[in-house]
């Protein structure tokens, strides 16, 4: 199960970042998705989801060099505020804040 989820979050991240979508589409019930990712990972399905937007957005703001407006855009978020928001939840500081320190180390 865990494997089937892993690659439906690889080819769907961009649109889909609830697990509910993940559970749904693999016929699963959400709670029984969250426990099979649990296993593997030791984290929730949306904990594993949210690490894999978060990694997208930093090779997205420190490779391609995106700005945080793009980087929603690219990663499905309706706006810049709302993909700001959820990258400061996950990381602890603005993804304009935390491109700054990464190119300034490269």
């Amino acid at each position: 199960m865990f494997r089937l989820f892993r690659s439906s979050v690889e080819a769907h991240f961009r649109e889909h970042h609830d697990a509910g979508y993940y559970a749904r589409t693999l016929g699963y019930a959400p709670r029984t998705l969250s426990r099979a990712v649990q296993q593997v990972t030791g984290r929730s399905a949306k904990a594993y989801i949210v690490d894999r937007i978060v990694l997208e957005a930093k090779r997205l703001l420190a490779h391609d060099r995106l700005t945080a407006a793009a980087c929603a855009h690219t990663l499905g978020f309706p706006d810049a505020s709302n993909f700001s928001v959820f990258f400061r939840k996950a990381t602890g500081i603005r993804p304009g804040a935390w491109q700054a320190e990464t190119v300034a180390v490269a």
